[in-house]
């Protein structure tokens, strides 16, 4: 977004005429949907407006705001889980703060988080529906007593089993005690600081400072103008209890950073948030089951049948659009939606119409297909010019369609697009026909496609800058196949090599296998493959094993999650009771969307100050592979005031640590592995140890290597552009040469 007479293109909007000023914390229904994972890429379904089941639902629509009815539910299965966010800070008061209605007769059970709507989580609780009740269950939870180092602004819930008729959590509806009280700043803003998936045409809504004379919003694309206040990004002066606007021009895929500055009271904090990728034109999900049937939307001409489709979908729910087609030297096959209003094509920053087509073995490919745009005056056709493959598979590909390739039309008035089948050379007689699957219709800006991204763009955002530069220094001189020293470690004090049995090769400490865990190849020998819920190893002997462990341990292990469909994954973990006692230990890997999370806990008692958390640099550091992690901590090294040190290793070489962590490690009375805290964990383990005392780098590396001291560099070493096995200045050569370079389509 140009910066240059950047507020004129904004408009400001008073959403009410005074800003609420006090408020003691009222249970609110969300304001926004930040996430919804279906962990079995299925279909949400739940219950309809009038109580049948199962439909097909939309989580945010169900469970946004009111719910549409007090029969309505999102049904959710084992790891399925939908995040809320609030319009205020989460609170607690006299009472409970979080109050969940489920419609289950069957004691089904979710986790229940706070979150602060962006990266950081806490879980509060375990909820579970009552039993053996044929109504809807209230759960009422209180916030325990516990300091975050984040505002509550969400809810995530994680879904445990699939009891009941209606397998799966029911959640019905989420409420929060929120608390929009007026404070020294201008709070509570809306989106969250740091939310995604923002809708472009998002109204910007925010709780006023209690004494401001006046405000001043600030908004950019670029976080210095914002931090600066510069002139340039700042809107008019705003009444004092204005507290929200509608900015005009966000384009898609742009972080954008806002703040509202209380005139009289000081600046205001720096929040951001990310618009969406896309706007939906049509992604085929709704007719029939919330509105008329998908025929009654998109006519026909000649010889073209349409309907809606939910077997051959391509996204997890519900439907899309089956196309049959036939076509001679006379028919051609069309279907078409008319817009009414005409809509405006060149908002947001849209270049490419992109459409998601699903082929039949057998279907005639002679003919051309083609998308059409109509301004009601002018017509233009884009005849697909791609593999015809695209026709006869059966799997989803994506046609893209430059915007600019429609001459002649009015994008700003787009009345109509038309999707067909034509065969121009046809003589009489010849013909052809077939069936394809049409789906998510929708508009993006400039795209970051693989086959256009330069070798040198490390980051994947198809361009070429300082993020890409701070990628190849974190790999400067490092080398593939390197040899680094390395030490053997002492004994542990349990080592299960997971060969076929859950024996502790350290003596005296064999673990009970639950649930249906299978053993498969490994990286020594074989490895155990954690897949269901109930799937774990519990330590005996925990006392035992951990007598000697107080101020030093070290957990170390092989792993291998990416074939996971869950994202909330705990690999191991010690005692705990939700809402009553948090566990000493635990590590957890492959958090939520993002499958390069890590979060390590140690100490008694539980605090995020003994935690280490993080997201990995790049994907190749995670997928595709075995990777052997190693937690360490010792609470006797450090300075004074600065004592305690927690490591977390990767492939042999130190990845994260937190100096200041010196909870010392006590009264473990179980342990489990593959299942915990955050739920359960789906992937393979293999030489699973805890050590007594903070293994070192070199003792670190001798198990990554296998004692050779060759670290597995060849699977991480992104930045060796010139494949010489080294990244030096032939890598920086080619980096350099495609700087700031663009690889963007179109």
């Amino acid at each position: 977004m140009p910066t240059a007479g950047w507020f004129a293109a904004w408009t400001v909007l008073l959403c009410c005429t005074s800003a609420l000023r006090a408020d003691g914390g009222d249970l609110e229904y969300p304001s926004a949907l930040r996430d919804a994972y279906d962990a079995d890429d299925s279909c949400w379904i739940g219950m309809g407006v009038t109580g049948e089941y199962p439909v097909a639902v939309v989580p945010e629509k169900w469970l946004v705001g009111p719910p549409p009815s007090e029969l309505s539910a999102v049904t959710m299965p084992t790891d399925h889980w939908v995040e809320l966010l609030y319009r205020g800070r989460i609170v607690g008061a006299d009472g409970n703060d979080v109050l969940i209605r489920e419609w289950g007769k069957a004691g089904e059970e979710a986790i229940v988080f706070l979150t602060d709507g962006a990266d950081q989580e806490y879980p509060i609780a375990l909820a579970k529906a009552d039993l053996a009740i044929q109504a809807v269950s209230y759960i009422d939870l209180a916030l325990p007593e516990v300091f975050t180092p984040f505002a509550p602004r969400g809810v995530r819930l994680v879904a445990l089993d699939n009891g009941g008729g209606a397998p799966g959590f029911d959640v019905a509806s989420v409420q929060a005690r929120v608390l929009r009280a007026c404070g020294p700043k201008a709070d509570h803003p809306a989106p969250v600081d740091g939310a995604t998936g923002v809708a472009p045409d998002v109204t910007l809504v925010w709780t006023p400072a209690c004494a401001a004379v006046d405000q001043s919003l600030y908004l950019s694309d670029r976080r210095s103008l914002v931090e600066s206040a510069d002139a340039s990004v700042r809107l008019s002066l705003l009444p004092p209890d204005a507290n929200c606007f509608e900015p005009n021009g966000l384009t898609l895929n742009t972080k954008y950073y806002w703040r509202v500055d209380a005139n009289g009271a000081g600046p205001g904090e720096v929040w951001s948030f990310t618009t969406v990728d896309h706007i939906v034109i049509d992604d085929f999900d709704t007719y029939g089951i919330s509105g008329g049937y998908l025929y009654e939307t998109w006519h026909t001409r000649g010889k073209a049948r349409v309907g809606e489709e939910s077997f051959q979908a391509r996204r997890s729910c519900p439907q899309c659009m089956r196309f049959i087609y036939y076509y001679d030297s006379v028919y051609l096959s069309e279907t078409y939606r008319d817009f009414q209003p005409a809509q405006d094509w060149t908002q947001a920053g849209v270049r490419t119409l992109v459409l998601w087509l699903y082929g039949m073995p057998g279907n005639d490919t002679q003919g051309r297909m083609y998308a059409a745009l109509s301004d009601g005056t002018a017509e233009c056709r884009v005849t697909y010019d791609g593999d015809k493959g695209i026709f006869t598979r059966p799997e989803w590909g994506v046609w893209r369609v430059p915007l600019a390739d429609f001459n002649g039309v009015d994008l700003s008035a787009v009345s109509s697009l038309a999707l067909g089948f034509v065969f121009p050379s046809a003589q009489p007689g010849e013909y052809g026909s077939g069936t394809i699957y049409v789906d998510d219709v929708s508009l993006y800006s400039s795209l970051c496609l693989e086959e256009h991204r330069s070798s040198a763009d490390l980051t994947a955002d198809c361009r070429v800058d300082h993020r890409d530069l701070r990628q190849m220094a974190m790999q400067w001189l490092g080398s593939r196949g390197r040899v680094v020293d390395v030490v053997a470690p002492g004994a542990p004090v349990l080592w299960y090599a997971f060969d076929g049995n859950a024996y502790d090769s350290a003596g005296f400490a064999h673990g009970q296998i639950q649930g249906r865990p299978t053993f498969e190849t490994g990286v020594h020998g074989r490895a155990i493959h954690m897949v269901n819920r109930g799937d774990a190893v519990v330590v005996s002997n925990t006392p035992t094993v951990f007598a000697g462990i107080g101020d030093a341990i070290t957990i170390a292990f092989w792993q291998r999650g990416d074939d996971s469909a869950h994202r909330n994954d705990t690999l191991c973990c010690s005692d705990y009771a939700y809402g009553r006692s948090n566990p000493s230990i635990a590590v957890h890997l492959g958090c939520w969307r993002d499958a390069g999370q890590y979060r390590w806990d140690c100490g008694s008692p539980w605090s995020f100050a003994n935690r280490v958390a993080g997201h990995h640099r790049s994907s190749n550091e995670w997928t595709g592979r075995w990777n052997h992690w190693a937690f360490t901590k010792d609470v006797r090294v450090g300075s004074p005031g600065q004592k305690g040190l927690m490591r977390v290793y990767l492939n042999g070489v130190l990845y994260d640590s937190r100096p200041g962590t010196d909870s010392p490690i006590r009264d473990i009375k179980s342990f489990q592995v593959g299942s915990g805290w955050y739920g359960h964990y789906d992937g393979l383990i293999d030489d699973f140890q805890i050590y007594d005392y903070a293994l070192s780098e070199a003792e670190v590396a001798y198990l990554a290597s296998d004692g050779t001291g060759r670290l597995p560099w060849d699977l991480g070493l992104t930045a060796d552009l010139d494949d010489s096995w080294t990244v030096d200045f032939g890598d920086f050569a080619i980096l350099a040469d495609a700087w700031l370079d663009s690889q963007l389509w179109p």
